[in-house]
């Protein structure tokens, strides 16, 4: 089995948080009233509504979440056939 690489994953992972994050914020300025905007302030400690540093800030958070997420999938994703053929073997 190959092993998947971290670099690949954890681009993949930035980019699909940052259009989450993207559209999350555009729908937030189409529609503010909306309950489901409250997560945005409780993902993102210190983001305030809409404003140009925050959205950078909101950007950039989502960015390291990403890359968090991706360190950890491809962690536990390449160590799982050597635990899976030790207990199989035995």
């Amino acid at each position: 089995m190959n092993k998947l690489p971290y670099m690949r994953t954890m681009f993949a992972t930035c980019m699909l948080f940052q259009v989450i994050f993207v559209l999350c914020a555009a729908l937030w300025v189409v529609s503010p009233d909306l309950k489901g905007h409250a997560l945005l302030p409780a993902i993102f400690p210190n983001f305030t509504l809409l404003t140009i540093g925050s959205f950078i800030y909101g950007l950039i958070a989502s960015m390291f979440y990403g890359w968090i997420v991706a360190i950890i999938f491809v962690f536990f994703y390449n160590l799982w056939p050597s635990i899976a053929s030790i207990v199989v073997r035995r």
